[in-house]
Formats: C-alpha cells, sequence, structure tokens
C-alpha cells in the first residue's frame, strides 16, 4: 500500500506541477521549491519492499518505484536528454545571464566569452555602466538592468532615446536587430518579475500574505505579456533569452511564450539549473527562438566570476 500510495500521490504532483504552476498557490511553491524532496521516499521504500516482500510481489513492487522514480525524474525534476539536437556547423553562439550577486569585471567576462566562443550575450543585472566591454573590442550597448555584448553590429529597436534609456531604472525588455554573418535577428533580452516578495509575504503572515503572493504572480503575468506584444511578425528569426524567472511548467511561461522553442528544452541534457540556492536550484533562465532555428547544444556554465545564476549557453544555426 506505501508503494501504491506514493505512486500515486507522485502522479499529483507530476499534474500539480505541469497544470497548476502559477495558477495555484500550494503547486507553485512546489514548483519553485526543493523539488528534490519528492523522491526521498523512494530509497526507504526500496529498503521496506527488499525486507517484506518476496518473489513477483517483491518485483512488482521495485517496479512501480522504478516507473515513479523515471517519471518524478521527467516529470518534476525536468531532466532532459537532448533529443532534438542536429549535427551542423554552428552560426551563433549565444549566452545568457544574470550577473547579480557577482563580482564580474570586463576583464573576466571578456575571458570568458572568449574562451567559450560567444557570439552575443545578453546580460542581466549588468554592471557595466562605464560601458568598458566596448574597451575590450567588444560591441556594446548599456540599458540599465539590461545589456548587450556582441561580437556583430546591432541596432536598439523600439527605443525613442537609445542612449539615456538606462536613466529609467526599470526592467522594460530590450529589443535588438543584430547582423549576423549568415542574417539578420531579432534578440529581446529581458528579465521578469521573481517571486521572491511573493514567497516573502507568506513565510512572514502565513495564509494573510496570499493577496500579496497573488498580486506578485499578477504582475509577472502583465510582464510577460507586455514582452510578448513586443515580439515581431513570425517571418523574422527571433531570440527571446534572459531571466525569465519561471520554470518552463509555469502558466505565465505557457501561455506568453510557449509557442516558442525552448533551447535547452529541446538540446540540453541534465537538470538545466541556472539559479541556485543553498538547498536547490532551478531552471528559470531561459532562451527561446522561432522556427527559423534549430539548436546544436545548450549547456549551463559556472562562471569564473561567480554568481547565484549559472550563464546559459547555446549553439545555434538558421534552417
Amino acid at each position: 500500500m506505501l508503494v501504491v500510495g506514493y505512486a500515486l500521490t507522485s502522479v499529483l504532483l507530476i499534474a500539480g506541477v505541469q497544470l497548476l504552476t502559477d495558477r495555484v498557490w500550494l503547486a507553485t511553491i512546489f514548483a519553485f521549491g526543493p523539488r528534490w524532496l519528492a523522491a526521498i521516499p523512494l530509497l526507504p521504500l526500496i529498503f521496506v519492499v527488499g525486507f517484506s516482500a518476496r518473489g513477483r510481489q517483491a518485483i512488482a513492487l521495485l517496479a512501480c518505484l522504478a516507473a515513479t522514480a523515471l517519471a518524478l525524474v521527467f516529470g518534476v525534476l525536468d531532466f532532459r536528454i537532448g533529443g532534438a539536437r542536429v549535427a551542423a556547423p554552428v552560426a551563433l553562439r549565444l549566452m545568457t545571464q544574470n550577473l547579480g550577486a557577482s563580482r564580474v569585471t570586463a576583464q573576466s567576462l571578456d575571458r570568458f566569452m572568449r574562451a567559450e566562443a560567444v557570439d552575443v550575450a545578453a546580460l542581466q543585472e549588468c554592471p557595466f555602466y562605464d560601458a568598458s566591454p566596448s574597451r575590450l573590442g567588444w560591441r556594446f550597448y548599456y540599458g540599465g538592468d539590461l545589456c548587450l555584448v556582441s561580437r556583430f553590429p546591432f541596432a536598439v529597436l523600439d527605443v525613442e532615446d537609445p542612449e539615456n534609456f538606462w536613466r529609467r531604472g526599470d526592467r522594460e525588455p530590450l529589443q535588438f536587430s543584430i547582423d549576423a554573418p549568415d542574417g539578420r535577428f531579432q534578440l529581446l533580452n529581458v528579465h521578469f518579475e521573481t517571486i521572491r516578495g511573493g514567497l516573502e509575504a507568506l513565510a512572514g503572515r502565513g495564509l494573510a500574505g496570499l493577496p500579496e503572493f497573488r498580486a506578485n504572480r499578477q504582475q509577472a503575468m502583465r510582464d510577460a505579456r507586455h514582452a510578448r506584444a513586443m515580439r515581431p511578425a513570425a517571418a523574422t528569426a527571433l531570440i527571446v533569452a534572459g531571466d525569465f524567472n519561471v520554470p518552463v511548467e509555469s502558466a505565465v511561461y505557457r501561455e506568453n511564450w510557449g509557442d516558442l522553442h525552448n533551447a535547452f528544452s529541446e538540446c540540453g541534457r541534465g537538470f538545466g539549473h541556472s539559479k541556485f540556492t543553498r538547498l536547490f536550484g532551478i531552471r528559470i533562465d531561459h532562451v527561446l527562438t522561432s522556427s527559423n532555428w534549430a539548436c546544436r547544444d545548450a549547456r549551463m556554465v559556472a562562471t569564473p566570476y561567480g554568481g547565484d545564476h549559472a550563464a546559459l549557453i547555446v549553439e545555434l544555426l538558421r534552417r
């Protein structure tokens, strides 16, 4: 009964994460928290079955636990196997990273990007107000929280006064037109509302903090809808990159970005955690592409300058 009960509970957890994240607060808290806790009962249950069951019953129960473990790995822990990778020459190596909590300098970023052969980097919580990457040979744009580092020429779109955009002090998405050797494409750099304020309201006031928690999630949905409205026509080669602050199961993500291709989901391998706490990691930084692109590789890379976000580096080619 314990094994069957655990299997049924796991099915409910999977359904909750996949269908109710950013819709129901309990499911949302679980999805944004240490999901690995769902796998803790596996080992004790294996010992229970080993000591209390024999023969066919033991085999059936162990098979049930194995199936439950696989379901949790793929349905809750978001493990990826890179099944959509294509074998072809790379046209673009793109990086996105939230640089908050790091001690990055222009020199260390330059060394890292050259070592990884990065062509374009969409950065969030960007500290380079002095435009220092431009002195190291990069084309650079500082927009306050968001910035762009590129080997290729680019133009800032939909901004009336690009030189003074940084003065706004907000996280308004930035859209660029980039002239790569194999053709022009558009890049949308984003940094959306974090769930932290909503979680702190619940932690501090219990259920009395639910209105603030819901307001936090509603703001995240509004921000994502606003950014979606900035997207160009479907025929334009598009990349959306940045700190989305939501996992792929989130209703905020699905409703606004579900029609685009998630590079790590399709050609990454492993769990792809991009944001780390002392207890767990979560994949909330993404690179999304229109159907004009195919993905050769996507990987999370720890950077020598630290920070609580890993760099997501994606290798893309034109279809």
